[in-house]
């Protein structure tokens, strides 16, 4: 009896480790799974009177002036779509007042659509529906227009400059790790209050032209969630702007989203009707 149990145990026992080392051969490794650019060795050390804070100013300033017109088209890719899914769309950005409107041209179901931040608050115009709904704090990190954007990322309700500190890692030598061209990569650490979703933000900053070049987003427990690459650098008015845009979720797989911009405005004048509710409605 004692040595049947024994030989049951042994041929248990064998199971379990013949199913842990398959476990563990379908899994990819470690090295597998790391990011080359994550690596801070790669990063030459920056100047010591290079202020951090200075370039992340200079990055968001070469995205946005005080008042901001672009016109844009968004392109979705998912597994669950049978082709990609293209929305067209426009947007005004007041920086000072904190408010901004963006306005849905197309794809045709969603003409009309409409999005209008008024700080706090964000609202969105269901055509189909003829109804204006209030989209509550905690639908922030839902998906916009079935993007991989979220309707955060729409209101721009944390402020990269007044709502995280800035550390200098390194300069990136621009060999094509991560981005092709000098940089600064600076870690954006929220303050311990801040109204933010991210528990980190790792920005690549152009030397040159000090715009946006690469962007990875973490969260709390720091992992990695998602990336925004930038390309397509042109200069608009003195400023070097990035026109496409691509956001890449690490935590949903073949999913991803770009962003074309066909028109870049800065330093626009907005009739003060754009920013209302009702404006919502028309068909503008």
């Amino acid at each position: 009896m004692r040595d049947a149990r024994k030989r049951r145990i042994g041929r248990k026992l064998w199971l379990w480790a013949v199913c842990a080392v398959s476990v563990a051969l379908a899994l990819p490794s470690a090295a597998d799974s790391i990011d080359p650019s994550d690596s801070l060795d790669r990063l030459e050390p920056a100047p010591p009177d290079v202020d951090p804070r200075d370039v992340a100013i200079r990055a968001e300033n070469s995205l946005r002036s005080d008042r901001t017109y672009m016109a844009a088209k968004m392109t979705i890719r998912s597994p669950r779509l049978s082709e990609p899914r293209v929305v067209e769309f426009r947007s005004w950005d007041d920086r000072p007042e904190k408010r901004s409107f963006i306005r849905i041209d197309a794809p045709a179901k969603d003409r009309g659509a409409a999005f209008l931040k008024l700080h706090p608050n964000l609202w969105s115009y269901v055509p189909r529906v003829e109804r204006t709904l209030r989209i509550p704090p905690s639908m922030m990190l839902q998906p916009w227009m079935g993007s991989d954007f979220t309707n955060d990322d729409l209101v721009n309700e944390s402020s990269s400059i007044d709502d995280y500190d800035h550390r200098m890692l390194g300069v990136d030598p621009g060999d094509g790790v991560a981005v092709d061209e000098r940089a600064y990569v600076i870690e954006f650490i929220p303050h311990e209050d801040a109204p933010v979703v991210w528990g980190k933000i790792v920005a690549w900053i152009g030397v040159e032209h000090g715009t946006q070049l690469l962007q990875k987003f973490y969260d709390e427990d720091g992992e990695k969630m998602r990336t925004i690459g930038f390309a397509e650098i042109r200069e608009v008015n003195g400023r070097w702007v990035p026109h496409h845009w691509e956001v890449t979720p690490h935590n949903k797989e073949g999913h991803s989203t770009t962003i074309e911009i066909s028109e870049f405005r800065f330093d626009e004048t907005f009739d003060e009707k754009i920013f209302t509710t009702r404006n919502l409605k028309q068909r503008n």
